[in-house]
């Protein structure tokens, strides 16, 4: 098989094409952040609520929240404004090290990351 020579040019071409192409993934992934936001929600049977409680306290160890310059605390009906401009109301369970929060809202329960919150009111 020949062997096709490699000039320098042909190097800093590929260098400086690699370094486009990664830039490029690097504001394509920032702006799709920006839009999207882990929200999970969990349906269950009434039946299933205390189990489920003691899943989400066990996966959500942090009784408390502080958010700008607010404490809310385990147990306490909240409104939240996500960025996405939804309001979403329900009892706090608790959050973790991974910045997400947990509520319950009747036979459900949400998990939402801190960053995309705008606004949490005591109810």
């Amino acid at each position: 098989m020949p062997q096709i020579p490699l000039t320098t040019n042909d190097i800093i071409f590929a260098i400086v094409g690699a370094a486009i192409l990664f830039a490029i993934y690097k504001v394509i992934s920032a702006i799709v952040r920006m839009f999207v936001t882990r929200t999970t929600v969990i349906r269950f049977h009434p039946s299933q609520l205390e189990q489920m409680l003691q899943t989400c306290y066990h996966n959500f160890p942090i009784d408390y929240i502080r958010f700008k310059g607010a404490t809310f605390l385990r147990g306490a009906t909240v409104r939240i404004t996500t960025s996405k401009h939804a309001t979403i109301e329900g009892k706090l369970i608790g959050t973790n090290d991974a910045q997400m929060v947990c509520l319950m809202i009747g036979n459900s329960i949400i998990a939402h990351e801190i960053d995309s919150i705008l606004e949490i009111q005591a109810l």
